[in-house]
């Protein structure tokens, strides 16, 4: 399992622009790495969208419950608006499968 303290590390590592932002808990890290996801989706760079959601999938199946919790509630909850067809098409499925039980479970309330 990854440690919640390498979560910022393991990000700027691969996401060089998060190097002065999203410190600390995994949920302000996760917000940081949302509102860039977020950015990138706007601005339609695709291989950046791509690796954003490598990374989130990669977090999400070696991550703590503390993080898990995090990327669905903030990253893909943040991000749900801006899910299109084809850049919903980019999350891993893993990710698609949190997405779609998490509109299951609501759309049943």
């Amino acid at each position: 399992m990854l440690p919640d303290a390498k979560i910022h590390l393991l990000l700027v590592q691969q996401i060089p622009g998060l190097r002065n932002e999203g410190t600390g808990a995994p949920a302000k890290v996760i917000q940081a790495f949302t509102a860039y996801t977020r950015r990138m989706i706007r601005n339609d760079e695709l291989p950046e969208i791509r690796k954003c959601f490598s990374l989130a999938g990669v977090l999400y199946k070696n991550g703590s419950r503390i993080l898990k919790d995090a990327i669905e509630s903030v990253f893909l909850f943040g991000l749900s608006p801006l899910l299109n067809a084809p850049v919903k098409s980019l999350l891993p499925v893993s990710l698609q499968n949190v997405r779609r039980q998490f509109i299951l479970n609501n759309s049943q309330c």
